[in-house]
Order: C-alpha cells, then sequence, then structure tokens
C-alpha cells in the first residue's frame, strides 16, 4: 500500500463522493511524485457511483476506506486519525498534484525546521484540462505567524490541497462536521494561529474548475449562511482572540453570499445579503465590484 523507499514518509489523504470521474486522475498524480515514499489514504464518503471500482484498479497502491456518508469533515477526519506519516497533505478527488508538489513543499520543512506547515499557490484549470490560470495574489515566498488573519480575510491564495503540515500539527485538529462550506476555513485558521507557515509562491497543486464542485452548492450555501464566520471565532481554542475580527468577517461573509446569490442568479437573495453586508460593515460600500452586482441586481 505504501512505497517503501527512502525519505519521509508523506500521507496524501483524498476524500471522495461519488467523484469516481475524477478519482484516477487525482491517484496518478499521486503515483508521479519524484517523492516516492507516500501513503495514499482514499476515504470513500459512501459513494454511489464508479468510485470503488476506480480504487480497486489501485489496490497494491492505496489506502481505500469506505463509510457511510457522513461529509467531507467526517472523511477527512478518517483520514487523519488513520494516517502514519511524518507528513501529512490533502488532496481533493477532483483536483491533482504537478509532479514536484510533495518534494517542493517537503524540502522547505526540512530547510526551516521552526516551520509547522507550508501551503502553495495553485493552478486552476477547466475540468479537460484547457485554459489553466495562474494569479499570484501575493508575490515571492515569506513566512508569518499570522498567516491565519490573512486567511480569515481572504488575502490568502486559499486551497486545502496546497497544504504540506507536520503530522504533530495536522492531528492536532479536526474539520467540524457540522460544516460542509467554509469547514477548511475552519480546520486551516487553527493550524495557522497555532504554527508559524511558510507560504511558496510556486503552484503545485491544480485545482479544477467544473459544475460538480461543491464550491459552487448553491442550496448548501444558503442553508449555512454566516454559520461559518461563529463556528471559528466563538471556538474555545481561541479564548476570544480573534474576535476583532467580527465585523469585518461578518460583512464580508454577508458580501461573499451576494456575489455567489447573484453569480447562480437568486437576484433578490444577493440584494438582501449586500444590504445586511453594508448594515454590518458601512465602509464595505466602497467595494465596487459588488456594489456594481448590486445594483445589476435590480435589473
Amino acid at each position: 500500500m505504501t512505497d517503501q523507499t527512502t525519505g519521509p514518509l508523506v500521507s496524501i489523504i483524498i476524500p471522495t463522493y461519488n467523484y469516481g470521474k475524477y478519482l484516477a486522475r487525482a491517484i496518478q498524480s499521486c503515483l508521479d511524485q519524484t517523492h516516492k515514499h507516500l501513503e495514499i489514504i482514499v476515504i470513500d464518503d459512501g459513494s454511489t457511483d464508479n468510485t470503488h471500482e476506480i480504487a480497486r484498479a489501485f489496490a497494491d497502491k492505496i489506502i481505500y476506506v469506505h463509510q457511510q456518508n457522513m461529509g467531507v469533515s467526517s472523511a477527512r477526519n478518517h483520514g487523519l486519525e488513520r494516517a502514519r506519516g511524518d507528513f501529512i497533505s490533502f488532496l481533493d478527488a477532483d483536483d491533482y498534484l504537478t509532479e514536484d508538489s510533495v518534494t517542493t513543499r517537503l524540502s522547505i520543512l526540512f530547510e526551516y525546521p521552526d516551520i509547522g506547515t507550508v501551503f502553495s499557490q495553485t493552478y486552476s484549470e477547466n475540468i479537460d484540462g484547457s485554459n489553466r490560470t495562474f494569479k499570484s495574489e501575493l508575490h515571492g515566498d515569506c513566512v508569518s505567524d499570522k498567516f491565519y488573519e490573512d486567511l480569515l480575510m481572504g488575502r490568502l491564495p486559499f486551497q486545502t490541497c496546497g497544504f504540506l503540515m507536520r503530522r504533530s500539527l495536522a492531528q492536532q485538529f479536526r474539520f467540524p462536521v457540522g460544516l460542509s462550506n467554509g469547514e477548511d476555513v475552519a480546520y486551516f485558521t487553527k493550524v495557522l494561529f497555532t504554527a508559524k507557515a511558510y507560504y511558496c509562491a510556486r503552484p503545485t497543486v491544480v485545482n479544477c474548475r467544473h459544475p460538480d464542485s461543491l464550491r459552487h452548492n448553491v442550496d448548501l450555501i444558503k442553508k449555512q449562511g454566516i454559520e461559518p464566520i461563529p463556528t471559528i471565532l466563538n471556538d474555545p481554542y481561541y479564548q476570544g482572540a480573534l474576535n476583532y475580527l467580527r465585523l469585518d468577517l461578518t460583512a464580508n461573509r454577508y458580501l461573499e453570499l451576494s456575489r455567489r446569490f447573484y453569480l447562480s442568479g437568486c437576484k433578490n437573495i444577493a440584494r438582501e445579503y449586500y444590504l445586511k453586508g453594508i448594515r454590518t460593515k458601512p465602509s464595505r460600500i466602497f467595494k465596487i465590484d459588488y456594489l456594481i452586482k448590486f445594483i445589476k441586481a435590480w435589473f
């Protein structure tokens, strides 16, 4: 199940639910890594498609676990509990790694022993491999113990798959099972709050755009509303240390909800959330992109 070669063992956890048509590429991208000492853990969250058959084709190279459908947070937590690697990373089943992804991030963690995690920029492309884009939001590598604030404020090029963590850090926390939108932000806020991190401007992951993605599940987003914000800020782990961000984060969440509903065609809901954001933080009216969408939502 693992390639017993030299070097530290790296666990890559792949949660999947009815993503059989994408899974083989994700697994193969792990097998193609220049760093070969890997533990690939596929957590099938109760899929009803051909996920099991796809995983079976890699039976001698991966650890495959089937569980009752309980959501992506439960699947990732299950993977964390099983991981034996010195370092741990996640990979969504519809995304994939560049060939040097693990080597690039692992070398940084070896070079900087006081760093708990390294996370990288990502490429974005259509599911058929076309139109690959890359927009660097931070110019150049950097180190900080305040990245948690940048993550919460949306100033980081954040993707779950971009992180590689030391096992001692990764297994301290779990993804909140009550969330399925924003659960990754909740988990990685704790990671970045706890340990100094290194940002790698070189992309090591390819994020794929497609209609099936949970990121575009409007009904789910509507149901959760602003719940990710109190879930994070009210967590006793922080002992109130993040309360200074409450108004900003709440306003930003309302505006982001407004944007998503506008893009999905739900203009009435988009207008409601925009007004809630402006009432929460009036200065947000100067965010021109949101203002333009609010005006267009009336037509």
